[in-house]
């Protein structure tokens, strides 16, 4: 059986890291993101997030732009807007916290992970990273106190 957790934890990672990078933000000013996050099976996807700014400066998810959608039609909403702060030198970007909620077999359950930081690939604004622990903030006694995500990918764009 997927846990809410789980799905929750997923989102909570694609939603880290959502800002284009300076080098390709010089030619394309559109501060948008795709992202896919995958746990027990499960993949969550969006496309077109915004954010206030191109990194390596912070930037600010806007979190009702992060539209998610599951394949196997799982309700997700991330609850905030993530602060992302980028380290070039390290290739990482890190959220400073992300909090979703995620509907499954008639159980709403939220959770929180902090610190989620993604890896770059090369030179590109593409990460990727996993797995992700997220600690639960609501949600019933069926709710488990932990959810995973196995792996989570954003594109830059």
């Amino acid at each position: 059986m997927r846990h809410p957790g789980k799905i929750a934890a997923l989102a909570i990672v694609a939603a880290a890291i959502l800002t284009p990078s300076a080098a390709y933000a010089a030619t394309v000013q559109s501060n948008l993101v795709d992202g896919s996050v995958t746990t027990s099976g499960t993949t969550c996807n969006w496309t077109n997030a915004a954010t206030s700014a191109d990194p390596p400066a912070t930037a600010t998810v806007d979190g009702s732009t992060v539209k998610l959608t599951c394949d196997d039609g799982t309700p997700v909403t991330l609850n905030n807007s993530p602060v992302i702060s980028f380290d070039d030198a390290a290739g990482t970007g890190t959220a400073d916290a992300i909090n979703i909620t995620a509907t499954k077999l008639g159980q709403t359950c939220t959770y929180e992970a902090t610190n989620v930081t993604l890896n770059r690939d090369g030179d590109t604004r593409n990460y990727a990273g996993g797995p992700f622990t997220a600690n639960k903030t609501d949600g019933s006694i069926l709710c488990p106190s932990t959810a995973t995500l196995d792996t989570a990918s954003v594109a830059f764009h």
